[in-house]
């Protein structure tokens, strides 16, 4: 998480207007999302990540390895719609492959591999979008987007100390990982187990303590006035603006024509 942070404040992108580049994320997240169109997601997916690798020039490797994170998680839930499970006396199923375990039978049919394959390009292409913005798009350049938006100055400062917080947390728990290590916390299964319980304990412990230090900080600063006042002296470039318009006709060229050929 901390490289992220470091990615956003270093980028080939950061001094783009961050309206550009919310607005080019979204429009392409909402058009995966809306339309589950294979050939969007695709199309989303390559070019966040030529976005990404060429023109926030974020190195290719790391980009696979923030990836992966994601991937894990998306792997279980597509082998959980690809494989399943029916008893082995009732109607035929039309599977690709099955298996007979007792009474019941574990199957793969063409309908879980199209919900699978579907599934992947949509939860890819989201993540590249949203990797997209959040490499390229510092806090403070967010914070003004969602003050441009209107939101409530709540939502906004929730966001904001939630993302700080973040980094706070990761930084205990390795000053605690630290401590535990270099009194042979970790050197086997049952040691582990005792050790991440207490370090699950104290992380719990600190963050409240820290939460609470913090909204007394801000209480006794007057705090009702907002914690962010944020103001940019990046202009729009015309090209860019022009680019996200000639996207989104695009977007909706290729859902119509999919459409009809559906």
């Amino acid at each position: 998480m901390l490289k992220i942070d470091d990615y956003a404040y270093t980028s080939a992108l950061k001094d783009v207007h961050p309206v550009e580049k919310v607005g080019f994320a979204f429009a392409y997240l909402l058009f995966t999302i809306i339309t589950k169109n294979i050939c969007i997601s695709c199309l989303t997916f390559i070019l966040m990540s030529i976005g990404i690798v060429l023109g926030a020039k974020i190195p290719f490797y790391h980009y696979i390895k923030l990836l992966l994170f994601p991937s894990f998680f998306l792997l279980s839930s597509i082998i959980a719609i690809l494989v399943s499970i029916a008893p082995a006396n009732g109607e035929r199923i039309n599977a690709i492959w099955s298996i007979q375990m007792g009474s019941w039978q574990l199957y793969v049919s063409p309908y879980s591999i199209n919900q699978a394959y579907h599934l992947a390009a949509t939860a890819l292409a989201s993540v590249s979008c949203l990797y997209f913005l959040i490499l390229t798009t510092t806090l403070h350049q967010l914070i003004w987007v969602l003050k441009k938006g209107n939101l409530p100055t709540l939502f906004i400062e929730l966001v904001g100390l939630t993302y700080r917080f973040i980094f706070v947390l990761l930084d205990k728990m390795h000053e605690i990982y630290l401590a535990q290590s270099s009194r042979l916390g970790y050197q086997n299964y049952r040691v582990w187990i005792t050790s991440i319980a207490q370090l699950i304990v104290s992380l719990f412990i600190k963050s409240i303590r820290s939460a609470r230090e913090l909204q007394i900080a801000i209480d006794s600063r007057g705090g009702d006035e907002g914690l962010y006042e944020v103001e940019l002296n990046l202009t729009y470039n015309r090209f860019h603006c022009a680019g996200i318009t000639f996207s989104i006709a695009a977007l909706l060229a290729i859902t119509f024509i999919t459409q009809i050929i559906e």
